[in-house]
């Protein structure tokens, strides 16, 4: 079967890799099914179809599929507002039982309703007879249950939208759960199924000495929390915690002297202000305090707001024109070439046609947040990285490299304003303070006071730009990340050292002193061992990784250490939940997978007995130690020993880049369960190409290839 996208939030399905093709006008959803049904092979599709558009006339499009009587599935997402126009409520009354009475009334027979919470749903006896109500987890299943009933079907997924819901949270119009997801970077692989699962851009990539892990963006996320539902031990549930304000002291006057006096810019020709960033985070509410704040100092002001798909995260371009007087504004949008400041909260929109069209050289001033924030190709591949080297040499090309400044507000506001949602009110005081902004310093605090929201904060947030602009040595030194500059790459001998005493931690000395041996092996025929990029480095790296497996003696022992991990992010006393799939007490879900339990604090004690039966590990008695997991990840270490001795020595500089891939493997061999063995399926598919490889370039293979 397919899918069929609709038109709203639906449309952009087609970019989340979840086979997902076509849009329709509001109110064709489904069809353009009807026409194709008789002339292909496919026998069933699924239609997407918002609330609002159903409201709207979507209903036509299922009586006309009800009429025609094709086999097609739609499913209704009632979100509870016009989300891709600013969460709007839909215009009229809707609910879901007034839409299963009425697809039922047009001849729909077999009707589901899906949600995160169906237990809102406990009286059936306002729906029609006969619906079925389900938990989303079950959502691969049903689909694939409805796939094959004859006719029209309707699924209901009652769920609002996200950025709607966290809306409607900081307006107190909803409550805010006390519930927020941390992630123990020591037990996360990095395989990236938590963003599989959940497709969010709140769960962030974070590089440690052991690679890239996982960590939750505590200012953006949604508490959705579908991000658990990736097959990992390693997120737990924090309940009644308050994420940490990591700011320095709130009397800071005694570290800067008084800001110097501004020139504002000449206002013989409008001013124009172009703003660029992603929906959710603040980047409408700049340009409208710039324009209050004109207002307010009577001058003319006109405001441009490009959101398109910004409700969900997507890109907002905004402009901004100020002049002397109302009449010397002819046009609301900003011509291209003839912005004068660029303000970049987000270095990947910033580059945009949209942002880069309205630049010059000689006339723009660009100020741009250059960290790297993650994109959806980071959902697709868990080792992406943004070209930020490129995307800034094209903002310097476009506006001349002596016009623009890099900035990491991000770090900055999470470190010293507690959220990264003052990213761009710290811009905004880094332009101000550099002359780039026609409005006084006053008029921009009056407008923040007008605004109502987080005053102390942003103003605050404006104040620390303003600092930076003159001292931003002073500013960056009043980082948590700032002092001694971090240690140069650890020479081997000490790389081993570190290992060895973890694998004796994580079993015994003697399993350390048997990783020591391999790694010199392997450093006595390296004449490059010390090198960065060196085989005998990379062996040193993933020999470990293999080694010490992340079994469920491990994993309980490194979760005993995640109340302290936790109290790094949040203030105390809070309590914790695990979210685990116990091997002999888990059920395989519809999805084939062992389905995760919660488990609550009681947990560690548990725990603490497991994490000492490690002794276990290895023997007859290791009750684990027989599962197919446990046997696939011995084969690998042995598996990684032999061709490490097979290739090392009769590597060449012809085949050394083929033989540092094949040291540099187990990397792509993450995760837990199922992932990882999906994982290992593909290594294994790329170790014997590497191999291959390998001897074709003149490396002797014959006992490692047999």
């Amino acid at each position: 079967s397919i899918a069929m996208a609709g038109i709203g939030c639906h449309y952009m399905v087609q970019w989340m890799d979840r086979a997902t093709d076509t849009f329709t006008h509001m109110g064709g959803e489904g069809a353009n099914w009807i026409g194709q049904a008789p002339f292909t092979e496919t026998p069933h599709v699924f239609q997407n179809i918002g609330d609002g558009t159903y409201f709207h006339s979507g209903i036509l499009a299922i009586r006309a599929a009800v009429a025609a009587n094709v086999n097609i599935t739609y499913k209704i997402l009632y979100n509870d507002a016009v989300a891709m126009t600013g969460g709007q409520p839909v215009d009229g009354t809707l609910s879901v039982p007034q839409i299963a009475h009425q697809v039922r009334s047009e001849g729909v027979r077999t009707i589901v309703v899906m949600s995160d919470d169906i237990g809102k749903w406990s009286d059936p006896s306002i729906f029609p007879d006969g619906v079925e109500f389900l938990d989303r987890r079950e959502l691969d299943a049903t689909q694939k249950r409805l796939r094959e009933v004859k006719g029209v079907s309707v699924l209901i997924y009652d769920q609002v939208c996200a950025t709607e819901k966290r809306r409607r949270r900081k307006r107190g119009k909803i409550e805010d759960p006390a519930k927020r997801v941390f992630v123990n970077t020591l037990v996360c692989e990095g395989c990236g199924d938590c963003g599989v699962k959940s497709f969010c851009v709140s769960v962030l990539p974070k590089e440690t000495e052991f690679g890239r892990k996982r960590e939750i963006d505590q200012s953006n996320c949604n508490k959705d929390y579908s991000c658990v539902e990736g097959f990992c031990p390693s997120f737990v549930s924090v309940l009644n915690a308050v994420p940490k304000q990591r700011t320095a002291e709130d009397n800071i006057e005694i570290l800067f002297e008084p800001l110097p006096t501004v020139s504002l810019p000449d206002l013989t020709r409008p001013w124009n202000t172009v703003v660029s960033g992603v929906g959710g985070t603040g980047v409408l509410t700049v340009t409208a305090l710039i324009a209050m704040a004109a207002h307010i100092e009577k001058k003319g002001c006109a405001t441009l707001n490009q959101s398109g798909l910004a409700q969900k995260f997507g890109a907002v371009v905004s402009h901004v024109r100020i002049a002397q007087q109302q009449e010397d504004i002819k046009a609301v949008r900003v011509p291209a070439g003839e912005a004068d400041l660029l303000l970049g909260c987000d270095l990947v929109v910033s580059t945009g046609y949209d942002t880069m069209g309205k630049t010059a050289i000689g006339r723009t001033h660009a100020i741009i947040n250059d960290a790297a924030l993650p994109t959806a190709a980071f959902v697709h591949n868990p080792d992406a990285e943004l070209p930020t080297a490129t995307m800034r040499a094209h903002i310097e090309e476009q506006t001349g490299a002596t016009n623009v400044v890099f900035v990491n507000a991000t770090e900055i506001a999470e470190q010293l304003l507690g959220d990264s949602l003052y990213v761009n009110l710290f811009l905004l005081g880094v332009a101000f303070q550099q002359g780039k902004i026609p409005v006084s310093a006053a008029a921009l605090e009056a407008a923040i006071e007008l605004n109502g929201k987080s005053t102390a904060a942003n103003q605050k947030a404006l104040l620390m730009g303003r600092r930076y602009a003159v001292w931003p040595d002073r500013v960056l030194a009043m980082l948590l990340s700032s002092g001694p500059e971090q240690a140069d790459t650890p020479t081997i001998e000490a790389l081993m050292d570190d290992r060895m005493q973890r694998l004796t931690r994580y079993q015994s000395a003697r399993l350390a002193e048997h990783y020591r041996q391999e790694v010199e092996a392997v450093r006595a025929i390296d004449p490059h061992a010390e090198q960065a990029e060196s085989i005998t480095r990379s062996v040193a790296e993933q020999l470990y990784r293999l080694t010490a497996i992340k079994d469920e003696y491990e994993v309980a022992r490194l979760h005993l250490g995640t109340y302290a991990k936790a109290s790094e992010t949040f203030e105390g006393p809070f309590e914790m939940t695990f979210h685990l799939a116990p091997p002999l007490l888990s059920k395989n879900g519809s999805d084939g997978r062992p389905q995760k339990r919660s488990f609550g604090p009681w947990m560690l004690g548990p725990l603490r007995v497991l994490s000492a039966l490690r002794v276990l590990r290895g023997t007859a008695l290791d009750p684990f130690g027989y599962t197919a997991e446990r046997r696939m990840e011995r084969a690998l270490i042995a598996q990684y020993e032999e061709d490490m001795a097979a290739i090392l020595p009769v590597v060449t500089p012809a085949t050394h880049e083929i033989a540092v891939a094949l040291a540099n493997l187990p990397l792509d061999i993450r995760g837990f369960g199922p992932v990882k063995q999906a994982n290992e399926i593909k290594a294994g598919k790329r170790r014997k190409e590497l191999l291959a490889a390998f001897h074709r370039s003149g490396g002797d293979l014959a006992q490692a290839a047999e």
